[in-house]
Parts: C-alpha cells; sequence; structure tokens
C-alpha cells in the first residue's frame, strides 16, 4: 500500500514524498513506504505518539522490516529529517540572496514546525539532529557573501564613540551561524505561532501573507546590520 504524504516545509524542507516507480526494488519500496508512512504520521502527531506497529500498519508492510532496516524509532525520525534536508537543500541551493531562501522556507511551514517541535519536546533527539543542515548553511553562506559584498558592515568611523555602537557587546560582529539560525527561527516562529502572534500583536487587518513578506524583509535587514564592522 502507498500513502499519500503531506509536504513538509522549513529550514530542512520542502519535501514531499512521490509515488515509487513499479520498477523500484521491493525491499527499497518497503523502505520508503516505512518512511512515508512515519512522515504522515509525525505531522500529525508527536513522534512519542506513534508506535512502531502503527507505522508498519500504515506503511502495509511486515512489522519485522521496521526493524531489519531501521531497528528504532529514533533512526526513523532521523531519517525523515535527513531527506527532508537534503530535499530541502536542493531547492534552496539556487537561490540567489538571503530573502529568498527565508522565502522558500518558509512556504506552508506549519507541518514541518510542528513535527519539528514534537521531535524536540517529546523525543530524545540526540540520534535525531547530529549536525549542520544543508538549508541553514546555505543560508548562512548567503549571509556571509551578502556581508562581504557590502563591504563587511559598516566603517569604524561610523561608530567612533564607542557607547554609540549598535553591536557593542559583539564589536568584531556576530556568528553568522547565529544570525543564519535566528533568521529560521523567526520565519519559522510566524510559521507556528501566527494564530497567537497575529491577533495578539494587533495585526488582524493584514493579511498572513503580507506580514510574512515584511517578516522576511525585516530579518534579511537584520542579517545585514549584524555585519563585522568595517575598518
Amino acid at each position: 500500500m502507498t500513502t499519500n504524504t503531506p509536504a513538509a516545509t522549513g529550514p530542512s524542507g520542502p519535501g514531499d514524498t512521490k509515488a515509487l516507480p513499479r520498477t523500484q526494488d521491493p525491499q527499497s519500496r518497503a523502505a520508503s513506504q516505512i518512511l512515508a508512512a512515519a512522515t504522515e504520521l509525525f505531522h500529525e502527531r508527536s513522534p512519542a505518539s506513534v508506535s512502531l506497529r502503527e507505522i508498519a500498519r500504515k506503511a502495509g508492510v511486515n512489522y519485522g522490516l521496521i526493524h531489519h532496516y531501521y531497528g528504532t524509532k529514533e533512526a526513523i525520525l532521523a531519517e525523515v529529517f535527513r531527506r527532508s534536508s537534503d530535499r530541502g537543500a536542493d531547492v534552496v541551493s539556487a537561490a540567489g540572496d538571503v530573502e529568498a531562501v527565508l522565502g522558500l522556507l518558509g512556504q506552508d511551514p506549519k507541518a514541518y514546525a510542528r513535527m519539528l517541535a514534537w521531535a524536540i519536546l517529546d523525543s530524545d533527539t540526540s540520534q535525531v539532529f547530529t549536525g549542520p543542515t544543508p538549508a541553514v548553511t546555505r543560508l548562512r553562506e548567503l549571509i556571509e557573501e551578502q556581508w562581504a559584498t557590502d563591504g563587511a558592515g559598516h566603517p569604524a568611523a561610523d561608530h567612533a564613540d564607542q557607547d554609540q555602537r549598535p553591536d557593542q557587546d559583539h564589536p568584531t560582529g556576530f556568528d553568522p551561524r547565529v544570525v543564519a539560525a535566528t533568521a529560521v527561527l523567526a520565519v519559522m516562529g510566524w510559521g507556528l505561532f501566527a494564530p497567537f502572534l497575529i491577533p495578539a500583536a494587533g495585526l488582524g487587518d493584514r493579511s498572513e501573507d503580507d506580514i510574512r513578506a515584511e517578516v522576511r524583509a525585516l530579518v534579511t535587514r537584520m542579517a545585514a546590520a549584524a555585519a563585522p564592522p568595517g575598518p
């Protein structure tokens, strides 16, 4: 049985599960069906509440194949995020600037952000998140390229009075990895918490798409302002 899996979008996405070709090796097809079923279930509720038997049942495979291919639920969750990350890297690799990447990462991120939040809150993530993801790495690279193009920030003469420096606590500039992570947090945070943030901030008179576009522009400007000071 082949499952239809909703798209996963976020700093590791976007991604989707395509129909498996009939010529695909049966064992490989079973492994893919397991991942497709797990992804759909993890989008719907916390991974901690999803059992391996439920994944096998939804995938239409023998329960023993779960252990044969993956062993544990944490291993399945790690593979779900890894594949989503790889697909996300393909999408953002052609993006030409920071705001374009943020736009791609912010495309309908609710399902992915929800799965990510559940995984962090309810699971042992030591086996799940083990290193940098291609999409966030690409964003960090673009931020560094933007800094270089803009001349590495503001000249020191613009801030002759040290007490007036906007980055007084970070006189050599901010870590681009922190800037990239904060940018992703802002975009994904709006995707997940917009139902609360829009009324809380009195933004009910504006469309959500318009607000998201402004958030992307604001975060892009923030990333540029975080550049190290020039000579």
